[in-house]
């Protein structure tokens, strides 16, 4: 049977309930507040339990819909679950009405995509009207068969943002499990969050530690449990989001010196930092057909000197000397595997 654009927006929010890893087993009532909130706001509009309840029915057994969605009810948690842990309708085609409601929805957020507060979205957005443009039926195959869009590597951990940004905005400490790739081992954590940062598609959290004194950053991919406060803690007014990573090059930074760092660059690695900097305080200092000197100003940490790895064969250190120092021990290192 056909349905109306909001009751193709419902089935992906009861989906999104039914798959959040945090809030397990949701009720009618839990679904129908979030429901809502994403929906309407704070306007008046009301959805009713009922109107939830036919939706899960729909969900499951109607034919027109196609998600034969295996929804069960759990007596003894009293909430709703996947009987299949991996389902979701994410992995459905979409109907018309779904489709349509895609597009109206676009077709809004680009009219807003020069807004300064909307900058960030900017490029998700132009990627979204590009593959509308392409053909009215999303579906088509032969969009894929010709043009490829860039899908990130991981989703994991954005089941955490909506709790971690609640814990930021009301200065809550956080406890939360963590798995260390570098020590190989999962350890219980205290933090005190101040910021949520995405980086190349993966989302990672910057919190105070008072057991190390210093600024940490996690991976949200990482995070496996999670559990907030009562008591705020008290800000550190030290503490500039915007100056955090004036200087760094990646994520896994702080608030270390920086470092006047010079690079002979050669051949195609020379003219592909002209077109893409590697840092925005990159200055050309010299500069010829097939070589380029360039200075920056950095935090040398772990992530810049896997940066520099990338093209050490088309690059020489020039200063600082400890940098010249560890370059060549790492050189040295990935020989010994040869």
């Amino acid at each position: 049977m056909p349905v109306n654009k909001s009751a193709a927006i419902r089935y992906r929010i009861i989906d999104r309930c039914l798959r959040n890893r945090q809030h397990k087993y949701p009720t009618k009532e839990y679904i129908r507040q979030r429901c809502m909130e994403e929906l309407y706001g704070d306007m008046a509009d009301d959805i009713s339990v009922s109107t939830i309840e036919k939706d899960i029915v729909a969900m499951r057994e109607d034919a027109g819909l196609g998600y034969f969605a295996p929804i069960k009810y759990d007596r003894l948690n009293k909430g709703y679950f996947y009987e299949d842990a991996d389902y979701s309708i994410d992995g459905m085609s979409l109907n018309e009405e779904e489709s349509e409601a895609l597009r109206s929805a676009a077709h809004t957020l680009s009219l807003f995509a020069d807004v300064p507060l909307f900058e960030n979205l900017k490029e998700a957005i132009e990627k979204i009207n590009t593959r509308l443009s392409l053909s009215a039926n999303l579906e088509d195959p032969s969009i894929n068969q010709y043009v490829q869009f860039e899908k990130p590597v991981t989703q994991k951990g954005k089941d955490w943002i909506k709790p971690l940004y609640e814990a930021i905005v009301n200065r809550l400490p956080i406890t939360f499990t963590y798995f260390n790739i570098y020590k190989n081992e999962t350890r219980t954590h205290e933090l005190e969050p101040y910021l949520l940062k995405e980086v190349r598609n993966k989302w990672y959290l910057i919190g105070w530690t008072n057991k190390h004194n210093n600024f940490t950053t996690y991976a949200l991919d990482r995070i496996t449990g999670l559990d907030k406060g009562i008591k705020a803690f008290k800000y550190r007014r030290d503490f500039n989001p915007d100056d955090f990573f004036k200087y760094s090059t990646g994520i896994m930074e702080g608030p270390k010196p920086k470092e006047k760092v010079v690079l002979e660059v050669y051949g195609p690695a020379s003219r592909m930092l002209q077109v893409s900097p590697m840092h925005h305080t990159q200055q050309i200092i010299k500069e010829s057909s097939d070589k380029l000197l360039i200075e920056l100003e950095v935090t040398v940490t772990e992530e810049f000197i896997h940066q520099l790895l990338g093209i050490c064969n088309e690059m020489k250190v020039i200063k600082p000397a400890t940098l010249k120092k560890r370059m060549k021990e790492e050189l040295r290192k990935a020989m010994g595997y040869y």
